[in-house]
């Protein structure tokens, strides 16, 4: 009896070893969707935006009061802590720094096309961030027709 039992552990020995490895075999888990590879000479309909430095670029976003709140919004959350809620005042990281960043006023602005603002948050310029990553192209439309607005 103890005979068998060795050679039966010697012939199952293999198919138990087998199952140590079940785990990282090629094959999709059920919480994996297939990465599946796209056709030849196909063409992206999504991915990064593509944003030109010398493109000039027209506002697409009508600003409707809707657009004018969303910047709103979106400066208070990205812009007011360096620029200030108003352009009298600078916000609390923009009082320590040095020279403070502009006040973002209406006749500063005045000079600036819409593209020129867009792309001066999207790629961000001095120590200014690129917002590029940060905020979609509608939101930065929409922080443009704010800006335009602010006094």
């Amino acid at each position: 009896m103890k005979r068998f039992a060795i050679v039966t552990l010697f012939a199952v020995a293999p198919l138990l070893t087998g199952a140590l490895w079940m785990d990282s075999q090629p094959s999709y888990k059920p919480y994996q969707a297939p990465i599946l590879m796209p056709p030849p000479d196909s063409v992206p309909v999504s991915g990064k935006e593509i944003v030109s430095e010398e493109a000039e670029l027209r506002n697409p976003v009508t600003p409707t009061q809707g657009s004018l709140e969303k910047g709103k919004a979106l400066f208070g959350i990205n812009c007011a802590m360096c620029h200030g809620q108003t352009s009298v005042k600078r916000g609390p990281v923009g009082m320590k720094l040095k020279p403070p960043p502009p006040g973002l006023d209406h006749d500063m602005l005045q000079g600036l096309s819409d593209a020129d603002i867009f792309k001066a948050v999207t790629f961000g310029f001095g120590r200014m961030p690129h917002f590029q990553d940060k905020l979609t192209p509608r939101e930065r439309w929409n922080l443009v027709n704010f800006l335009r607005t602010r006094r």
